[in-house]
């Protein structure tokens, strides 16, 4: 019997779960009467069949399993689960006269659309995220309702980066006019990371419409004001120059996507460098941990991998730059734990290498040592 997926929702001190069936997210009305209305379970079930509210009674041993799973009191003497909308948890917080939790309730079922969406969206599944960043939207424009507010912002940002993803490239567009009203509309209360985002946005927009020009100042606008914000030379910078590589790149100016990409490789080199080997940084930035997460990082190893192969079809595969791009991937994979990754990398560098150098004969060897006392249990050695 499986365990179904679910999502933890906090509401001030109470903690509630969603349970994701076949047929939405409900929460449990057991979970409910208890955590939320602090309520014996069978007089909260008689007061809900009283009151016509609606509720949906789950046979599915998925759904029990779940349940009891998360510590959930049964129902006495009741066959399967009842499970309740976020809608019906709503009607009864009004009807219950605790209208104070009602605003609180939306903003949390409001974080959770927004935080799946953007997980969906980073797996790539760009189908599934759009429904659930238009949701978002529309929550957020109710909850936000009369005027239209600066909270809208990171959601308008999300439907329009879902579109972005499917190459709706109109609805794309719609959503950051949007964003950018508000922007213009709330100047002082817009941030740096605010129009670095919807900057870049715009930039993907443009690329992906082949507006090369109009690409071009947007990415240079994101880098700007990650520049402003982080430093020129921090690693939530070097985005922007990899963008502006690429944009490059379509246009067929070698040189300039080459340049930029060494940027990027010099920042990325001398942040893994200071965190996996403990080097003494080569940059301004101070790298004393890494301000994104995981999934990002692999990110950060793709892109890294696009630079490779530009810099073989460029420079040709025994260009040292090209071994760099290599070791720099495996430092990446080894602060992330992707030891077999890592060692692919590494070896992929030193056929480049080939004792090239003092300097670049030391760190492979820091790195190897590295790798080798991670395999043999000791995980966490580099970061000492």
């Amino acid at each position: 019997m499986g365990e179904l997926p679910y999502t933890v929702f906090s509401l001030g001190d109470v903690m509630l779960h969603q349970i994701h069936t076949d047929k939405g997210k409900f929460f449990v009305m057991s979970e409910v009467s208890h955590n939320l209305f602090h309520e014996n379970a069978t007089v909260f079930a008689k007061e809900l069949r009283a009151g016509r509210y609606s509720k949906l009674n789950s046979l599915s041993p998925e759904v029990m399993h779940t349940a009891s799973v998360l510590g959930m009191p049964p129902e006495p003497g009741a066959q399967g689960t009842t499970l309740l909308s976020a809608d019906t948890v709503e009607t009864l917080l009004i009807d219950r006269r605790q209208a104070e939790m009602v605003q609180p309730f939306r903003l949390a079922l409001l974080k959770l659309a927004s935080q799946e969406s953007a997980r969906l969206m980073a797996a790539g599944e760009y189908e599934l995220a759009l429904p659930v960043a238009l949701d978002a939207v529309k929550q957020g424009q109710a909850l936000f309702k009369p005027a239209p507010a600066l909270q809208l912002f990171p959601l308008y940002l999300l439907a329009a980066q879902a579109n972005l993803g499917l190459k709706r490239a109109k609805q794309c567009e719609d959503f950051l006019g949007l964003a950018s009203w508000l922007a213009l509309k709330e100047p002082e209360a817009t941030n740096n990371v605010m129009r670095s985002q919807l900057s870049r946005l715009f930039g993907q927009l443009y690329a992906l419409q082949g507006k090369h020009e109009e690409a071009l100042q947007a990415f240079a606008e994101d880098v700007y004001y990650c520049a402003q914000e982080y430093g020129p030379e921090d690693v939530r910078t070097s985005l922007g120059y990899y963008n502006l590589s690429k944009v490059f790149q379509s246009r067929g100016q070698m040189a300039k996507s080459l340049a930029f990409n060494d940027m990027v490789m010099h920042i990325w080199s001398s942040a893994m460098n200071t965190l996996v080997l403990n080097e003494e940084p080569k940059t301004h930035a101070k790298h004393t941990d890494m301000p994104i997460g995981r999934s990002q990082l692999l990110e950060v190893v793709a892109m890294l991998q696009d630079i490779c192969v530009l810099r073989k079809q460029a420079l040709g595969p025994a260009e040292l730059s090209v071994g760099d791009t290599h070791f720099t991937s495996a430092m990446v994979l080894l602060h992330v734990g992707e030891t077999l990754r890592a060692r692919e990398q590494l070896d992929a560098a030193n056929n480049v290498f080939r004792d090239s150098d003092e300097e670049r004969s030391r760190l492979m060897q820091a790195a190897i040592d590295i790798l080798q006392r991670i395999e043999n249990g000791e995980p966490d050695m580099y970061q000492e």
